[in-house]
């Protein structure tokens, strides 16, 4: 491929960004209502750090919002240099901002959660943007399968030290990635397993920084599962150096650490409730 083939891709994959985020937002601004049939009530949350992933944040709440099943939606910001309110403007009393006072790493967001008590929560990364329909299939998954968590992407392992991605698939994997579907007792369970790690200060740092899906997704009574709810919609910044936790330095190395400690984890924790 030529330089003018590559510019020419790079064009038009930022058009259909343009496109799909233009669709997104419309959805949220003249979409109309989506109901479950259930009296089953979900709590939505999502944290923010980065100012880069808050420029669709607006869009991100209307939709979430069209979801009538939805009884509250919690902004959490972990980046004390801006005001949550700065960026969201909504009436709607279901939505709750909230403005940590201290930066945060990616795992706060489950202490945030666990003080919430929800029965049934789902929490979104903040460069997923999922669509009233997505959301409504992901809470039907969880109200019919409550032992385990549920998502719309994961990683499977692969051999010994690698993990592969998959997305729009129905199949269970071995973690849970950038949308969680989990019940009260989950979060519990995440609370506890936090616990049971915390004199490690090395693993506690890389589960609170980057690898808290990990966490999460051991959680259930089995492996949990992912499920074709659609195509998915990232924001442009998914991969970007610099924002995306998963470019960071060492991460996939942090991962395989955090993988085998939660697997002697998980080995210990059956043999204590034997």
């Amino acid at each position: 491929m030529n330089r003018k083939e590559s510019l020419e891709k790079i064009m038009i994959k930022a058009i259909k960004q343009k496109i799909r985020y233009t669709q997104f937002a419309l959805a949220g601004d003249w979409g109309g209502a989506v109901s479950l049939n259930s009296r089953d009530r979900l709590t939505v949350l999502i944290t923010y750090y980065h100012p880069a992933r808050m420029d669709h944040i607006q869009a991100q709440v209307r939709n979430i919002l069209r979801c009538e099943f939805v009884e509250r939606l919690i902004v959490s910001n972990h980046n004390p240099a801006i005001r949550i309110e700065d960026k969201v403007q909504s009436k709607d009393k279901r939505l709750t901002l909230l403005n940590q006072t201290e930066r945060r790493g990616c795992g706060y967001r489950w202490v945030v959660a666990h003080e919430l008590s929800p029965k049934y929560l789902v929490v979104i990364d903040d460069d997923m943007f999922l669509f009233p329909g997505q959301i409504a299939k992901l809470f039907r998954c969880l109200i019919d399968e409550p032992e385990i968590p549920h998502g719309v992407a994961g990683m499977i392992r692969v051999g010994v030290d690698s993990l592969e991605y998959h997305e729009v698939e129905d199949i269970a994997v071995d973690y849970l990635c950038e949308t969680y579907a989990v019940t009260n007792r989950q979060l519990e369970r995440y609370i506890e397993m936090k616990k049971a790690v915390a004199t490690n200060d090395i693993l506690t740092a890389m589960i609170d920084n980057a690898a808290d899906f990990m966490v999460i997704s051991q959680t259930g009574s089995a492996r949990p599962k992912i499920h074709n709810v659609g195509r998915l919609f990232k924001s442009s910044t998914f991969k970007e150096v610099g924002i995306a936790v998963h470019k960071q330095a060492g991460f996939d190395k942090s991962l395989m650490e955090v993988d085998r400690a939660l697997n002697a984890f998980s080995v210990q924790d059956m043999r204590n409730r034997d």
